[in-house]
């Protein structure tokens, strides 16, 4: 008797592992009724492999071509206003909410040229209604205890007068569309106020790479702890879904599986970048680099990074052994098309599923998307580099730089491209009229208007130039194809008595001869040179420190090929608010 319970538990379990595996595969459910018919169709377990399916089960997840379940997007209306309506509260001390609304808006969390975590919460009451106040039905309806906590969220942006706002629902409080943390993104930079929404909503037409819902809102806030009894519109802001486990579970991945939110990662090794179970790991530096936003161990992740270093492997053979191509390869097309240009190391998230071996780009915060024609209109464009455009602002990224250096993978990324593009650029025009209608009596009225950045008429212009900046950024991708990638100028250093000036190596796809010049001033703008020094063949350069006097000085490198093309350095420094790309400050003591 026990041997027959046994034996129909291990029949059991096989039955559950292959219909887990055939799901996996893409075997729907009215496929299984005529496949799983009779018991002779079913694996026969053998006592050597009790429980083991004859089967490659982790191959059919690794082949998925679809990771996501897009019907989650089915209930969106993209074009929809909704109202958010919360009651801030001073908390307690145990929960660390003792805070006033006035404390959680002062906080910065961007010093010294990075992200810090510097977070200050109130308690606050949510709720969801529409423009005459909470609707029956509706989250947080009829509630009057604090059912969630706020802070504000963003890095540079928190130093704006306008601030976007994140709301962590408590546990007990149930969730809101599926999400227990709601980010409130204002783009206080931003002036058009849809590009993040349309970054998101065009992602949800392209299968290969994961989107996540967004919502125009309107929010409203009774800030109590400064005594206040009525609601204050705060104006328009997006409402854009946070990649957490919830995300998975409702996107239909993987709740159990690796995520992790890029924080500035260039893909090398780190030495933060430890398992949990290593007695060096330190939570806090790892923060700095990646965060942990799913399964508590980084093997996983160190495994994938060790391989992504290892010179001795081909680049092709890691990607179609760690990464899902397409997902990779549309990624990447997607966020230069877009001139996306902040994905280099943030903005975005990495998944894999628990029982596969592949690993997946989600994308994190579009605003900065179609920006090229603003950008040249507002004298923004001298800020940055000729080479942070297409894939030359990839290059310095290890993974992108290994794959893009084959002509093979440049090609594929080409033909990706080309289609988006196509595709992108037949909809654009209608899509943002659409939006625009929608956000423009809010934006263009208080109290948007009075931090909008821009004024009505050119606000106008960029949300019309929108279609054109993507055209732009298709002709730059173009360019970057044929041009040197860039490059970076290191420290310069002080010995023996000679200044030691030294930089990294440009790269040519033509194979072309490449030389240096160098040019050395007192001014950043590179006026009144003091040294120059041309068509250098090495990535050296020594004088003696008798020909320089003491004194701060600015450097530049280009780097010149035999047909005469020409990259500058990936270096950027900033005097008295005003960018210098390709330049590099030092001190002669």
């Amino acid at each position: 008797m026990k041997n027959s319970v046994k034996s129909e538990r291990k029949r059991n379990r096989r039955s559950i592992l292959l219909l887990a595996g055939l799901l996996a595969g893409g075997i729907g459910i009215g496929t299984l009724s005529n496949v799983l018919t009779s018991e002779d169709k079913l694996p026969v377990a053998s006592d050597a492999v009790t429980g083991t399916p004859d089967f490659d089960g982790r191959a059919q997840l690794n082949a998925m071509s679809q990771i996501e379940d897009i019907s989650i997007y089915d209930a969106d209306v993209e074009e929809s206003v909704i109202h958010f309506y919360v009651t801030v509260r001073y908390g307690s001390e145990a929960r660390g909410t003792n805070h006033t609304f006035s404390e959680v808006n002062n906080v910065v969390r961007f010093a010294d040229g990075a992200h810090v975590e510097n977070d200050v919460y109130a308690e606050a009451l949510v709720q969801v209604g529409d423009e005459t106040g909470p609707v029956a039905g509706m989250f947080g309806y009829g509630e009057t205890e604090s059912n969630a906590t706020i802070r504000v969220r963003g890095s540079s942006s928190t130093a704006a007068r306008v601030k976007s706002y994140k709301l962590s629902l408590d546990e007990n409080a149930g969730t809101w569309r599926g999400q227990s943390n709601i980010a409130l993104n204002k783009h206080a930079y931003e002036p058009t106020r849809l590009r993040n929404k349309l970054y998101f909503d065009l992602l949800k037409e392209i299968p290969e790479v994961p989107s996540i819902r967004t919502q125009f809102v309107v929010l409203h806030i009774k800030d109590e702890t400064s005594g206040a009894t009525e609601f204050i519109d705060y104006g328009l802001y997006t409402q854009a879904e946070v990649p957490t486990k919830k995300y998975l579970r409702n996107h239909g991945m993987d709740a159990d599986g690796y995520l992790y939110k890029v924080i500035a990662f260039n893909w090398e090794t780190n030495e933060a970048i430890k398992n949990t179970d290593d007695p060096d790991y330190d939570a806090v530096a790892m923060e700095t680099v990646i965060s942990n936003r799913g399964r508590e161990d980084n093997e996983k992740l160190i495994k994938l990074v060790e391989a992504v270093n290892d010179k001795s492997l081909d680049i092709n053979e890691i990607l179609d052994t760690y990464f899902d191509r397409e997902n990779y390869v549309t990624w990447l097309a997607y966020n230069i098309l877009m001139g996306n240009m902040d994905t280099t190391m943030q903005n975005y998230y990495l998944y894999s599923p628990l029982n596969g071996d592949k690993w997946y780009f989600i994308p994190w915060d579009g605003d900065a998307s179609l920006t090229w024609v603003q950008r040249e209109a507002t004298g923004e464009a001298k800020d940055y580099g000729a080479w942070e455009c297409g894939i030359s602002n990839y290059w310095n990224i290890l993974l992108h730089q290994r794959y893009l250096k084959y002509a093979s993978n440049r090609e594929e990324l080409a033909g990706k491209v080309e289609n988006l593009y196509k595709r992108i650029n037949e909809s654009l025009d209608d899509r943002v009229k659409k939006y625009d209608a929608v956000v423009s009596p809010y934006v263009l009225s208080m109290p948007d208007l009075l931090y909008l950045g821009a004024t009505p008429e050119e606000r106008a212009y960029y949300v019309s130039s929108l279609k054109e900046s993507l055209t732009v950024s298709y002709e730059k991708f173009r360019a970057s194809l044929v041009a040197l990638m860039p490059f970076w100028s290191y420290a310069v250093v002080q010995e023996d008595g000679n200044i030691v000036f030294s930089w990294g190596e440009a790269f040519d796809f033509q194979g072309k001869t490449l030389t240096y010049d160098l040019t050395v001033s007192r001014y950043p703008d590179m006026r009144e040179p003091v040294l120059e020094a041309n068509h250098i063949s090495t990535f050296s350069y020594t004088l003696s420190e008798k020909e320089l006097p003491a004194g701060k000085y600015y450097i530049r490198m280009v780097a010149r090929s035999s047909d005469g093309r020409s990259v500058g350095t990936c270096n950027k420094i900033s005097v008295d608010g005003i960018a210098y790309p390709g330049v590099l400050d030092f001190v002669i003591e």
